[in-house]
């Protein structure tokens, strides 16, 4: 009997330990497939939705894309409807990552 329980104990021990194994292999190839799909737009610059997110106009449609700390200071200079070129990608939760901006020449 003994025997028994401690056998199932170490089988069910052993498959969730493979399972958070595979998990954490998917995790690493979903992250790193929404870097390599980069996207560049040329929009119209509207303004800071709130402290991480930014809003422009392409083709006449608002689109909302997020940003780190980074991009602050750069954002600060920008005034409302300045012609901006960004580079950006989707990230894994759908949002839209900013990954340059600049004013277009």
């Amino acid at each position: 009997m003994k025997k028994t329980v401690v056998s199932s104990f170490l089988i069910l021990l052993f498959s969730v330990v493979l399972a958070a194994c595979g998990t954490a292999e998917q995790s690493k190839k979903g992250s790193g497939s929404s870097n390599s799909q980069i996207q560049k737009e040329t929009a119209y610059y509207v303004g800071m939705a709130d402290t991480h997110t930014v809003e422009v106009k392409v083709d006449n449609q608002p689109v909302s894309f997020e940003f780190t700390d980074d991009f602050s200071e750069v954002l600060n200079e920008f005034n409302e409807n300045d012609k901006v070129n960004i580079t950006y990608f989707t990230n894994d939760k759908g949002q839209k990552e900013i990954k340059e901006i600049e004013k277009a020449k």
